[in-house]
Order: structure tokens, then C-alpha cells, then sequence
């Protein structure tokens, strides 16, 4: 295979297995939803995952890039003994640093529970208390001990130009983890009789039987491609040798900036998960409704936004490569077509799914979830912000690609700082959307400065992308209010309230919204600045729209 198609093929495995992990990580919540009951029945659950989020982000993002890119570089110059060095190393150094994450984790849950909570003691009546708060992160702790493992075996496949096992394990883990979560939750409630925080516990658990899937799934593709490896060892006669404390300082130097990027959304739901229930005690509201109201803004809500952000993540993928490679020939033209083109895809993609989502929230919640005011209001104030979300993943990619990492680095851990300072006051004015502007406004600071950055190092020209964006956001508006309109009118015949009722507004309302959307993009030919010759085929197979 050639060098070229062996990129591309890597790239679609990665992206795919990316938007496939993702698909299913959204579409699980509908059962476990159904088997839990409610959003406050999910709340240890949510609570748990958010230091599990920031561990999983850390273990995507950074090591195996690091790891790749090393064994890449010492492999290219044909010294097969120190990517060998550096495998068999990392596989005791990644284990032991995984049970030293797992002990910190475990004796930090009181302090985090405590936080989160924003008591100490017993609980009130119908809220979560400390001590099982504590007990339910104790359990998810259990995974940070195979996380730094998974990760740098899958970067070493990476650096060996083998994507395969890394996107079939993403696949295999999420798979893995679903199923015991569903299965094993409904086991406890239904079959055995057990109580919601068992069930909560058992679900939390479902992470690292999807992190001994993986690596069993890479354990298995080693076996296949350990003897050509070693063939690759034997070959070495460069007599190139490094340091134990150089490889690694060099992995974690590389790493860093990737690891915060990724961070940016984990560490911003970990300040909601240490500020939403204070504040809204400081706003006495009672503590028997925080846990419920967190769940929303974490899980439920937050499930259905990032739906058309999908998208985005493994777009950022196939991103850096072709940019970086643009950008350090001196080929700004091509690049320039790339920037514009990649943020027109998305704007063209995401804006009209989160106004959509505004226009169907209470529907699209009911269907998800179930009949519930305040999980769709505030799934209402959540949408667009999908839209900052996505922006943000593909132009932080963007500055990667030419080589502004460290100013990354800089946004977005300035971002995380005005999220610090005003989700509190926010929150105790505005209660649970208080988070969610406070979100929106750290996110827009984030993606502003990115885009200064790209223009001033870029020299790129955004004259005819803001041209580009207005007019999406237009029909897309245009779009949101007719379908507003179309659903409002048929509440006078079905009920919202019921599932099948909202499925229906919903089925009805997403047709009238892409036919409104793709038409008037497809008149104007909008669609044809993103979508290369794919709105000519759609023309010709219509008869219209020419």
C-alpha cells in the first residue's frame, strides 16, 4: 500500500471509529435512562464520570500521539530498538503509573464528593449523600489503572502505521461498556431486586470491563504483528540508543498540549460538578432538586448537544496532518482553501442541527428521556452552545497544524479561568443555565482568540467565510422558525408529553427542517462552497433546485 493511501485509510479507520463510539454513546443513554427512572437516579453515575471523562480525555488525546510520533521518528530512521525500548518500558511504567492515578483517585472521592455535593454529613431528604457519592468514584476509579496502558499501546500501533487496532479497540471498549452498563443495571433493579446506587455501581464499573475489552482487543492484533516487529528489531544496525529519561521527557513535552486541549470540555464540566449544587444552595434552592438539575446539565442535556458535534472530533483528525504539511511548504493558497473550506463544512453541519434541536428541545427530550420542562428548557439554552463546541475542536486543531500549540495551551486554560470565576454568580442568578451561559461565554472568548491566531499566523482572510456564516445562520434561522411553527401546530393534535406523540413531531419536524434547510442552500447554491459535486447530483436527481 502506498504511503498516501496508507494515510488515508488510517485517517477514515480513526474518524470513524470516533464518530461510531460517539453515535453509540448517545444513543445508549435512551435505555439506561429508561432502566434508572429519572435524572436524579443518574446522578452518581454523572458524578463518577466526570473525573473518568478527564482520565479518558488525557489517555486519547496526548500519549498516543506522543508515542506515535516517537516510534514513527525512530522507526523512519530505521533504529527499531528504541521504539522497541520505548514499548517495553512504557508497558511496566503505564502500568504502575495507572495504579498510582487509581490510589489517588480512590483516597481523593471524599474531597471530591464533598465538593461536588457542597455539604458535608448526611443528606436531606431525596439528595445524594457523601458517602455514596464517594463510593460510587471509588468504583470508577478502578479504570484509571488500565487508561495509561491502553493509551501508549495504542500510540505504539500508531507510530507502527497500524490504525486498525486502535479504532477497532475504541470500537470494542464503548461496546463493551454499554452492554454491561445497560445489562448489568437492568440486572440489579429488575432481576435481582437491588437498589438504584447498586445499579449506579455496577453501570460505573462498565468502564473498565470496556478498558480490559481493548486491550485484550490490541493484545490480540499484537500477537498477529509481534513477529514482523521483531523482524523490524533484528534489521537495526544503526546502533542508535536513548535514555530511559529522555524518551519519556520527550513523550510528555509532545503530549501536553494535546492533553489540555482535550481537556478544555471535561475541565469545564469538573467546575460545574464542584460549583452547580453550592451556588444553587446559595440561591436556596432546595438540595433535594441539585442532584436532578446536575444530571441534566451533564448527562441528558449534554448528550443530545453534542450530537452535532460528532462531527467535529474526528474532522480535527484528518485536519492537522494536511494543514501542518501545507503550512511548512510555504503552500498558503492551498492551505487558506483547506481553513475556509473545513469551516464552512462545519458551520454548514452544526448550525442548523443545534437550531434544530431549539426548535424540537421539548419533543427530542421527551423521546430521549421523558415529558420534563425543565430538561428541555434547558436543552433549549444548550444548543447553540454545540455550535462554539465544535468550532472550538476544529480551530484548536488549526493552531496545532501550524505549530501555535503553546498559545493552545494558553486559551484554553484561560477559558477555564473565566469559566471559574463567573459559573458561581451566574448560576446563583440564573440557576442551572447559569452553567450553560457561563460555558458559552468561556467558549466564545476560546474560539475568538483562536481565530485572531489564525488570521495573524495563518494570514488568512475571513472576509468570505463571515459572508459564508451569515448566510448559513440565515437559513438556518429561517429553518428553525418554520419548523417552531410546524411543531407548535401539530401539539393541537398530538401530545407532547407522550413519546409517541413527540416521536412523530419530531420525525415530521427534522424532514421539514432539512427539506427547508437543504432547499434553500441548494437554491442559493450555498451547499456547492462545501460539498463539492454532491448538490449537483442531489439536482439532477430532483429535477429542481437549479
Amino acid at each position: 500500500m502506498s504511503e498516501s493511501k496508507a494515510l488515508v485509510r488510517g485517517t477514515f479507520l480513526i474518524t470513524l471509529s470516533i464518530l461510531i463510539t460517539k453515535i453509540l454513546g448517545v444513543l445508549y443513554v435512551i435505555p439506561f435512562y429508561s432502566i434508572m427512572g429519572n435524572e436524579t437516579n443518574l446522578a452518581p453515575f454523572n458524578y463518577a464520570y466526570t473525573p473518568y471523562n478527564i482520565a479518558i480525555a488525557v489517555a486519547t488525546a496526548g500519549v498516543p500521539l506522543a508515542a506515535s510520533k516517537y516510534v514513527a521518528k525512530y522507526n523512519a530512521i530505521g533504529a527499531y530498538s528504541v521504539s522497541q525500548k520505548l514499548y517495553r518500558s512504557s508497558f511496566i511504567v503505564m502500568t504502575v503509573t495507572g495504579v498510582i492515578g487509581f490510589a489517588i483517585l480512590f483516597f481523593l472521592a471524599p474531597i471530591i464528593a464533598t465538593f461536588t455535593l457542597a455539604q458535608e454529613g448526611q443528606s436531606q431528604a431525596g439528595a445524594w449523600s457523601v458517602d455514596e457519592v464517594t463510593w460510587i468514584i471509588r468504583i470508577i476509579s478502578t479504570v484509571i489503572i488500565f487508561i495509561p496502558l491502553l493509551a501508549t499501546w495504542r500510540g505504539v500501533f500508531q507510530g507502527y502505521e497500524s490504525m486498525g487496532p486502535t479504532a477497532v479497540s475504541e470500537v470494542t471498549e464503548q461496546i463493551a461498556r454499554i452492554l454491561f452498563i445497560l445489562i448489568g443495571s437492568y440486572l440489579v433493579l429488575y432481576v435481582f431486586d437491588g437498589d438504584i446506587l447498586t445499579a449506579n455501581g455496577i453501570a460505573v464499573f462498565g468502564a473498565a470491563i470496556g478498558a480490559i475489552a481493548a486491550l485484550l482487543t490490541l493484545w490480540y492484533y499484537w500477537r498477529k504483528r509481534k513477529n514482523n516487529i521483531q523482524t523490524m528489531v533484528a534489521s537495526d544496525s544503526t546502533g542508535i540508543t536513548v535514555g530511559y529519561g529522555k524518551m519519556y521527557k520527550e513523550i510528555i513535552s509532545y503530549s501536553i498540549p494535546f492533553v489540555i486541549v482535550s481537556l478544555n470540555f471535561p475541565l469545564f464540566n469538573l467546575v460545574d460538578q464542584f460549583t452547580h449544587n453550592y451556588a444553587l444552595g446559595l440561591a436556596n434552592v432546595p438540595q433535594a432538586l441539585h442532584d436532578g438539575f446536575f444530571s441534566m446539565l451533564n448527562f441528558t442535556t449534554n448528550k443530545i448537544v453534542m450530537i452535532p458535534t460528532s462531527l467535529a472530533a474526528g474532522f480535527a483528525v484528518s485536519l492537522v496532518p494536511f494543514i501542518t504539511k501545507k503550512f511548512e511548504e510555504g503552500r498558503l493558497k492551498e492551505m487558506h482553501s483547506q481553513i475556509r473550506v473545513s469551516l464552512g463544512v462545519l458551520m454548514y453541519i452544526t448550525v442548523p442541527a443545534a437550531l434544530g434541536i431549539m426548535a424540537l428541545a421539548y419533543p427530542l427530550y421527551t423521546v430521549f428521556y421523558s415529558a420534563n420542562t425543565d430538561g428541555s428548557t434547558l436543552l433549549f439554552y444548550y444548543a447553540p452552545v454545540s455550535i462554539l463546541i465544535g468550532l472550538l475542536s476544529v480551530t484548536a486543531s488549526m493552531l496545532q497544524g501550524i505549530d501555535k500549540q503553546k498559545l493552545t495551551v494558553f486559551i484554553i486554560l484561560s477559558a477555564v479561568v473565566i469559566k471559574v470565576v463567573i459559573n458561581v454568580p451566574l448560576i446563583y442568578v440564573l440557576h442551572t443555565p447559569g452553567a450553560v451561559l457561563s460555558t458559552a461565554i468561556a467558549l466564545l472568548f476560546a474560539n475568538i482568540c483562536n481565530l485572531v491566531v489564525i488570521k495573524k499566523h495563518a494570514k488568512f482572510n475571513y472576509s468570505e467565510t463571515w459572508m459564508h456564516f451569515a448566510k448559513i445562520f440565515f437559513y438556518g434561522l429561517l429553518m428553525m422558525v418554520i419548523v417552531e411553527g410546524v411543531s407548535f401546530g401539530l401539539e393541537y393534535f398530538l401530545s407532547p408529553a407522550s413519546k409517541v406523540g413527540s416521536l412523530i413531531i419530531l420525525a415530521i419536524g427534522v424532514l421539514i427542517g432539512v427539506a427547508v434547510y437543504g432547499g434553500l442552500t441548494l437554491k442559493t447554491r450555498l451547499a456547492d462552497e462545501f460539498l463539492g459535486d454532491i448538490p449537483d447530483k442531489i439536482r439532477d436527481k430532483l429535477g429542481f433546485l437549479k
